[in-house]
């Protein structure tokens, strides 16, 4: 054992490590909150949580569960924060507009309100995973796996934005650890406890559905033939705290809806997704029994299943699909997560294999760490929708338990060579986040950085509108009266207080243009004209931008052109000079 190692076993100091490593977290997250534009999703969220408050009603946009809406809005109940007097409106933006219009000079202060208590969320997720790897594998290991979340730029990216993907990830390592309790004590408290926390999931994010059948998988993991559970617990018992577990997640949930709308039968709803519309089909009996969940849970999720079920334009490397790509996230995890994690996992891995009977890690608790990783990783992979990492964010906690039993296993006398690769993966670290406060477009090294980040992937994994005060200083400093925009984002281009006009489909024009990475890859996308009024681009509108050079770089999801006649001519005599060489000949 290192002298580190030694220190680390005393309370006060593991504590004084955890606690620094989570303060940079914190520093460095809050610094992105202030200098980053309001993402797509987030200019919404904030505004209809303040509605829930001010009004207690969950309907106006059930697509998101409350619970992380009302938490992130919850210091703006004592600021004089207004948010208009919005329609009741199928557009989520609507909301975001009238909180604008209502808050035009404190609007970007409120989102940063937000913003901290997600990064407080983050921290007390961090801590959390501190607890969860100290009792694991020891205190070595639980401060690698906490500076491998306080050094990840996928984790500050979405730590220092008002939305539920921080959140959710924070939810699965809770209800997990909780279960694990559960499963080992197999006791009333914890049953109750994690019931408490599995609510909460659920009234986080949709995704933590899929936490019921983890519990299920990691209670059989750990208990079945276990030779350490030594007490016989009656089938009876088990039974009736699993009861009891899944009636405390039902409270939990009610009372996060105000208990509207519960109890109703099945027959009063008109369910749009395949999962659900099975409820319609069941004998009218059946049918009229309460269902136990509030109805706007219900209709949020049952439309949140029909729009995943949908065919959705999805870019992967350059290639467009409707279906989606059964290795779209093993690829992006190839291109977001930093190389020195990429190693620690290939270390751990290998470290598993090689003395697995001797590890950290029993086959029990691999099986219980690896099934979030894989049930999440494979049910995302063959959806038809596949937006970004976001979608897969609860498995990050997981992969940095996987490697945190490395920590205990650094030894430059007696494994010099596992020590010193460790070591090394630790200290690269640190330069993922260099290109702060740009963490939601980090691309690692082997993809070819930010830089070039829009050849593998769009949406969020780069681009989410976090730029548009990047171009509203720009054009501060480079006005122009023929701005020709096309922005990624929610926020009315409008307020940048610069005229515009939508890009001319597929021929390009003398101009100024500002073009986000997104679109300049093709997607279709509702792009808002100046009156406010919306104007459909067709898939790869506006892919003949990428044949010029940007004249400038807006982070890393704007770029601007200033295209002359003579652009234009050399863009026309290139494509007359494809079409001949595609023409057959005599």
């Amino acid at each position: 054992m290192t002298s580190l190692q030694q220190q680390l076993q005393n309370s006060r100091s593991f504590w004084l490590v955890i606690s620094i490593l989570l303060l940079f977290q914190f520093c460095l997250g809050l610094y992105s909150a202030q200098k980053l534009s309001v993402t797509h999703d987030e200019y919404w969220h904030l505004p209809v949580g303040l509605l829930t408050w001010k009004t207690g009603r969950t309907d106006f946009d059930r697509l998101n569960p409350p619970l992380i809406r009302n938490w992130a809005t919850l210091p703006l109940l004592f600021t004089s924060a207004q948010t208009g007097d919005p329609e009741h409106s199928s557009d989520p933006a609507d909301y975001g507009d009238a909180f604008l219009k209502a808050n035009p000079e404190d609007y970007h202060h409120y989102y940063v309100q937000g913003r901290v208590m997600i990064l407080i969320l983050a921290v007390a997720s961090g801590l959390l995973l501190a607890v969860w790897a100290r009792e694991l594998f020891g205190p070595s290991a639980a401060c690698l796996a906490v500076f491998l979340w306080s050094m990840s730029p996928n984790v500050l990216a979405n730590a220092a934005l008002g939305t539920q993907d921080l959140a959710i990830a924070g939810c699965f390592l809770a209800t997990l650890y909780c279960g694990w309790k559960f499963a080992l004590a197999g006791s009333w408290k914890w049953a109750l406890i994690t019931g408490a926390v599995l609510g909460l999931a659920q009234i986080t994010k949709y995704t933590a559905i899929l936490l019921v059948p983890l519990l299920i998988m990691q209670w059989f993991l750990l208990r079945v033939k276990n030779p350490e559970i030594k007490t016989e617990t009656p089938a009876k018992v088990i039974l009736g705290r699993w009861v009891a577990l899944l009636l405390m997640c039902c409270l939990i949930m009610n009372a996060g809806y105000l208990f509207q709308g519960s109890f109703q039968s099945a027959s009063t709803y008109q369910f749009q997704s395949s999962e659900l519309k099975l409820l319609n089909q069941l004998p009218a009996l059946l049918q009229s029994l309460p269902l136990p969940l509030p109805r706007d849970y219900l209709l949020g999720f049952d439309l949140q299943r029909h729009i995943m079920q949908q065919s959705h334009p999805t870019f992967l490397d350059l290639e467009w699909r409707l279906t989606g790509f059964r290795s779209y996230y093993i690829f992006t995890l190839l291109y977001k997560l930093p190389h020195g994690i990429q190693l620690l996992l290939l270390l751990a891995a290998w470290q598993w294999f090689q003395q697995r009977r001797t590890t950290l890690m029993s086959p029990r608790v691999l099986g219980m760490l690896l099934s979030p990783v894989v049930l999440l990783v494979g049910i995302a992979s063959l959806s038809n929708n596949q937006l970004g990492l976001r979608y897969i964010l609860p498995v990050i906690p997981f992969l940095f338990l996987l490697i945190a039993p490395l920590g205990e296993l650094i030894d430059l006398e007696k494994r010099k060579t596992l020590a010193l690769a460790v070591i090394v993966a630790c200290v690269s670290l640190p330069f993922s986040l260099r290109y702060a406060p740009d963490h939601l477009a980090y691309f690692n090294e082997f993809s070819g950085g930010p830089e070039n980040g829009s050849y593998h992937l769009i949406d969020s994994n780069i681009d989410w509108g976090q730029d548009f005060y990047r171009l509203k200083a720009y054009l501060e400093q480079h006005p122009t009266d023929n701005l020709g925009l096309a922005y990624f984002g929610t926020i009315p281009p409008s307020t940048l207080g610069t005229p515009y006009r939508i890009p001319p489909e597929l021929q390009p024009q003398p101009g100024t243009y500002a073009i986000s990475a997104s679109l300049l890859q093709g997607r279709p996308y509702s792009v808002r004209k100046e009156d406010g009024s919306r104007h459909n681009l067709g898939t790869d509108a506006l892919g003949y931008f990428r044949f010029f050079e940007p004249k400038q770089r807006l982070g890393y999801s704007i770029n601007v052109y200033e295209l002359t006649p003579e652009d234009v001519y050399r863009w026309q005599n290139a494509v007359n000079q494809a079409r001949m060489g595609l023409m057959p000949s005599n």
